[in-house]
């Protein structure tokens, strides 16, 4: 029985269970922990954003789903149920029909996952055929209307482009389009904005929210930047040094944060009000895996910690949402406008 109590228990069954997830790697100094019991849900045609600073754990949970990660250093434990079927568990054959076929994966940075020495059509196709078993030019008609959804002008031209011929933001759509050609139910996307200027983001950010709507299909979001999840997704979980510590409705999150943490990295947005003012930051950095505090992982950074925080901190159910802070019940903390 899952540990995960879904926010909406009204709902049908989530696409997607993660419960417990913990991922170890065995490092020269000893078994590192970069993930501690991760639990959430994704719901069928909802976006949910992965939130946290540089080194919080929210690639290696996403790859980890997928069996991404290198396996001879990586343990992973715990269940992530998609569709009823453990990801954690599955013969590495099994996996492989379902990443490309009903899961996607968009990567950070394109032109390194990309091939260069296949065009970017012929890297489509293969995706087709080896899940659909089509023919060639079924497979051909197929890519060119998928470059032509995701906004590649020419697109038959295009099929036959070698990646390093187009831009950064063309890479990224090719990439989208790889990830959503065989029309999969969840999407994972991990920070595909961040190598991009902001007109190519916005136009991507709109590529994923329309297909998301059009569709129907799931979206799990890993990024940094608050901005793109106000605007893209329905929910956001923050991550802190390999924990979730907050869980919750945009709308819920972004006006009334209930950890320290989520209104730290609200009150750190740069926005007009501050002109001519220092921009207000998070003293210190997140602590490495390999050396870990014991209790409240965000104490020795947190404004409103107490000797009581010491002790380790689980992540209850509120009103809102989830949240892992013994205060969270009496804290009233600033959030964001939205």
């Amino acid at each position: 029985m899952s540990s995960v109590t879904p926010l909406n228990p009204t709902a049908a069954q989530p696409l997607l269970v993660v419960d417990k997830l913990n991922i170890y790697f065995d490092m020269a100094t000893g078994l590192m922990q970069a993930a501690s019991d991760i639990s959430f849900t994704v719901n069928a045609g909802e976006r949910v954003g992965i939130v946290g600073e540089s080194g919080c754990g929210k690639t290696v949970t996403g790859l980890s789903l997928l069996g991404l990660l290198p396996r001879p250093i990586t343990r992973v434990t715990g269940r992530a149920d998609f569709e009823g079927e453990n990801l954690l568990e599955m013969p590495r054959e099994k996996l492989r029909r379902i990443s490309g076929a009903r899961i996607g994966m968009i990567f950070q940075e394109p032109m390194r996952a990309l091939d260069p020495v296949f065009t970017v059509g012929e890297q489509i196709s293969e995706t087709l055929r080896i899940h659909t078993g089509i023919s060639q030019r079924e497979a051909r008609a197929r890519t060119i209307d998928a470059l032509a959804e995701v906004g590649i002008p020419s697109p038959a031209r295009r099929y036959d482009d070698y990646p390093h011929a187009l831009s950064g933001g063309m890479q990224q759509r090719v990439m989208i389009a790889m990830a959503l050609v065989c029309k999969p139910k969840l999407l994972i996307a991990d920070e595909p904005t961040t190598a991009l200027d902001v007109t190519v983001q916005a136009q991507i950010i709109d590529l994923l929210y329309k297909i998301s709507e059009d569709t129907g299909t799931a979206l799990l979001f890993i990024t940094h930047d608050l901005g793109v999840v106000a605007e893209l997704c329905t929910r956001v979980l923050i991550l802190y040094a390999g924990q979730i510590v907050e869980d919750a409705a945009i709308e819920s999150v972004y006006r009334t944060p209930r950890h320290p943490y989520t209104s730290a990295l609200f009150q750190s947005m740069p926005r007009l009000s501050l002109r001519g003012k220092p921009l207000p930051s998070i003293g210190g950095r997140v602590p490495s895996f390999a050396n870990m505090p014991q209790g409240c992982r965000f104490r020795e950074r947190c404004q409103h910690a107490q000797p009581g925080c010491v002790a380790r901190p689980e992540i209850e159910a509120l009103e809102q949402g989830r949240v892992r802070c013994f205060r969270a019940r009496e804290l009233a903390l600033p959030g964001a406008v939205i």
